[in-house]
């Protein structure tokens, strides 16, 4: 089923929110997020908070941030407890036209197929003693200057050419973008404490059911221990987060990313990939590893994937996180990924989430975000769309102009205003 809430009569106003992906721009906090996930894999080692309120609240703000659909689940086993080394970084295609690559450090985007190693892992600490402890890693910087470096001698240029390039490069202080720090994870070919790849699933194919147990009894855990909620049966979970009427057609879909520590299941992203956007659905996690804030982490990686995945449909360009609701604290972090809007829950036109926007919504949760009086939703159905709208009886298809029946005018006229026109002419509404 669907549903649409009543805006101006609701207590907690929802306002469906997305971020431009092609123009994202990443902050400090962001920054800080990706850099502690990155150490953690060189050298396995836990950073240190400042102090415990602190990493309450990161933590506190990163459960937030997994709740991007609300769920009524009950019981289920806990996952398995299996202390394992932690290493790589890959992700999966979603379709046949995305070439496989063996170093994230080129591909950042989360398009390569790769499956977890499985035999590499060894019962270690949060204190790795791998090669990490025992070579200091080295400084992103140099190591940047070293794949640059690679990159020249690949492409054939040596010599003075190849310093030429270099010392001029020093001086051009560009911006460093989303890719670029994600692709400061340890490569393949350097040595690394720890392992990470991520898996871009489709929930429709086989090698989904692989891995459905292990995912569950992940889902089961965090419910357990974040939410303090019995997970439920596999069916409910099957119903709440794997079964999706969209069918999968070349890139878009239903997906599940899978991020595996070494041959660990640590975190799985729910997302649809549409003609339009990416659309997070849901997060969940290891509790054991919330010091590395993956919720924060997991947005990041789905803006790069969607701005990986425009180069191949150029009309996707956005990243749907749902709804944003100014009124619950917790929501608020949804307008840090910038520049992001909200939809006019009248006209349905986008505003973005600046000073104006939030100042309006301070005086009132409820906001007509079109500041255009004269301005109306192109979408809304006049008279003759009315007559257009398409019905189903008795097996057969009719228009509404050929069933004017009284006592159907106000559920016919209610439904074609909450579908719209386009859909009203595309849909059937069954009447008895």
């Amino acid at each position: 089923y669907c549903y649409k809430p009543i805006m101006d009569v609701t207590c907690c106003p929802a306002y469906t929110i997305k971020c431009n992906a092609l123009n994202f721009h990443i902050n400090k906090s962001h920054k800080k997020v990706i850099k502690r996930l990155n150490k953690f894999l060189r050298d396995g080692l836990k950073e240190a908070h400042e102090n415990q309120s602190a990493q309450s609240a990161e933590v506190g703000l990163d459960a937030a941030e997994n709740d991007r659909r609300d769920t009524g689940m009950v019981e289920a086993p806990r996952a398995p407890s299996k202390r394992l080394d932690l290493q790589c970084f890959e992700e999966a295609p979603i379709a046949p036209t995305v070439q496989d690559t063996s170093s994230s450090a080129d591909e950042p985007d989360g398009l390569c197929l790769s499956k977890p190693q499985s035999g590499s892992a060894s019962n270690v600490s949060n204190h790795s003693s791998g090669s990490g402890a025992t070579n200091p890693p080295k400084k992103a910087k140099l190591l940047r200057i070293e794949r640059k470096r690679e990159k020249l001698q690949n492409k054939g240029v040596s010599g003075d050419e190849l310093e030429r390039l270099m010392i001029a490069s020093k001086g051009q202080n560009v911006a460093k973008s989303l890719e670029d720090f994600l692709s400061e994870a340890p490569r393949d070919d350097e040595p690394a404490a720890h392992r990470l790849k991520i898996e871009t699933i489709s929930t429709s194919g086989e090698r989904f059911q692989e891995s459905l147990a292990t995912s569950f009894a992940l889902f089961a855990k965090y419910q357990t221990a974040i939410h303090n909620d019995r997970p439920g049966s596999i069916t409910e979970y099957l119903e709440f987060l794997v079964n999706s009427p969209l069918k999968a057609s070349g890139v878009m879909g239903s997906f599940h990313q899978q991020y595996w520590l070494d041959d660990r299941l640590i975190a799985v992203g729910v997302i649809d990939v549409l003609p339009y956007c990416v659309s997070a659905v849901y997060f969940f996690y290891d509790p054991e590893f919330h010091f590395l804030s993956l919720g924060t982490y997991a947005s990041m990686r789905e803006l790069a994937f969607a701005r990986a995945l425009n180069r191949q449909l150029s009309s996707l360009t956005n990243y749907y996180m749902g709804f944003y609701i100014h009124s619950c604290p917790k929501m608020r972090y949804k307008g840090n990924l910038q520049p992001s809007y909200l939809l006019c829950p009248e006209v349905y036109s986008w505003h973005s989430l600046d000073a104006t926007v939030k100042s309006k919504l301070d005086a009132s949760k409820y906001s007509r975000l079109n500041s255009n009086p004269e301005a109306q939703d192109a979408n809304r159905p006049t008279e003759q769309d009315l007559s257009n709208v398409l019905l189903l009886r008795n097996r057969k298809c009719i228009r509404y102009s050929q069933c004017l029946a009284n006592g159907e005018i106000m559920e016919v006229e209610t439904y074609a205003r909450l579908v719209g026109k386009q859909c009203a002419k595309r849909m059937l509404l069954v009447i008895a």
